[in-house]
């Protein structure tokens, strides 16, 4: 006798998921930046430059001299003079009155010292005599510098990120419904019972 067998087919349920991603966006504006500074101005002050030059000493020495220096220096040659010549004419009158007492010859003494005179000599001098007889002064300019000191003033305004984000979306559905079928095999069945 043979015996039936049943046949069982089964297909599982599947699920499908749609999603749907959306896009993100990002807007980011510019920071306003503000700076402010003072303007003051550069200062720079100069002094001019001074030269003096002093050729008193210079011109002295080539007898250019101011009517008052000119007796001031003189005065102590000529007073030595006056006394060279006074002490010369003592002298002379000292020989003269020896005369009286013999002594010949005196007038042709003195006659003869005054009638040599002494030997010129020649120099040869520059005038000025030393270039230390000119006093030359400088002073040179001078410049200063005044600079302001500048503090900028920084403000900055933040502007935050503008962020859009939509959700994202996601369906499930049934992509295969589940099924199950039986069959006999084998047998005849009756179907009557």
């Amino acid at each position: 006798m043979q015996l039936a067998s049943l046949n069982i087919q089964t297909t599982p349920a599947q699920t499908g998921l749609r999603s749907q991603k959306g896009t993100l966006q990002l807007k980011q504006h510019q920071a306003d930046l503000n700076i402010q500074t003072n303007r003051e101005p550069l200062k720079i002050s100069t002094t001019y430059p001074q030269l003096s030059i002093d050729q008193t000493e210079a011109f002295a020495d080539a007898n250019l001299k101011n009517p008052l220096r000119f007796a001031n220096d003189n005065y102590g040659k000529i007073k030595s003079i006056v006394y060279e010549y006074l002490a010369k004419k003592t002298q002379e009158g000292t020989q003269m009155m020896e005369i009286e007492h013999g002594y010949g010859g005196a007038i042709a003494r003195i006659a003869k010292q005054n009638s040599q005179s002494p030997e010129p000599q020649l120099q040869l001098v520059n005038i000025p005599r030393s270039m230390n007889q000119t006093k030359i002064d400088f002073r040179p300019s001078e410049i200063s510098f005044q600079v302001p000191r500048h503090e900028a003033a920084i403000s900055v305004n933040r502007r935050e990120p503008e962020v859009h984000m939509p959700k994202w979306q996601t369906e499930t559905y049934v992509k295969q419904k589940n099924s199950i079928s039986f069959q006999a095999i084998g047998a005849a069945i009756d179907s009557s019972l």
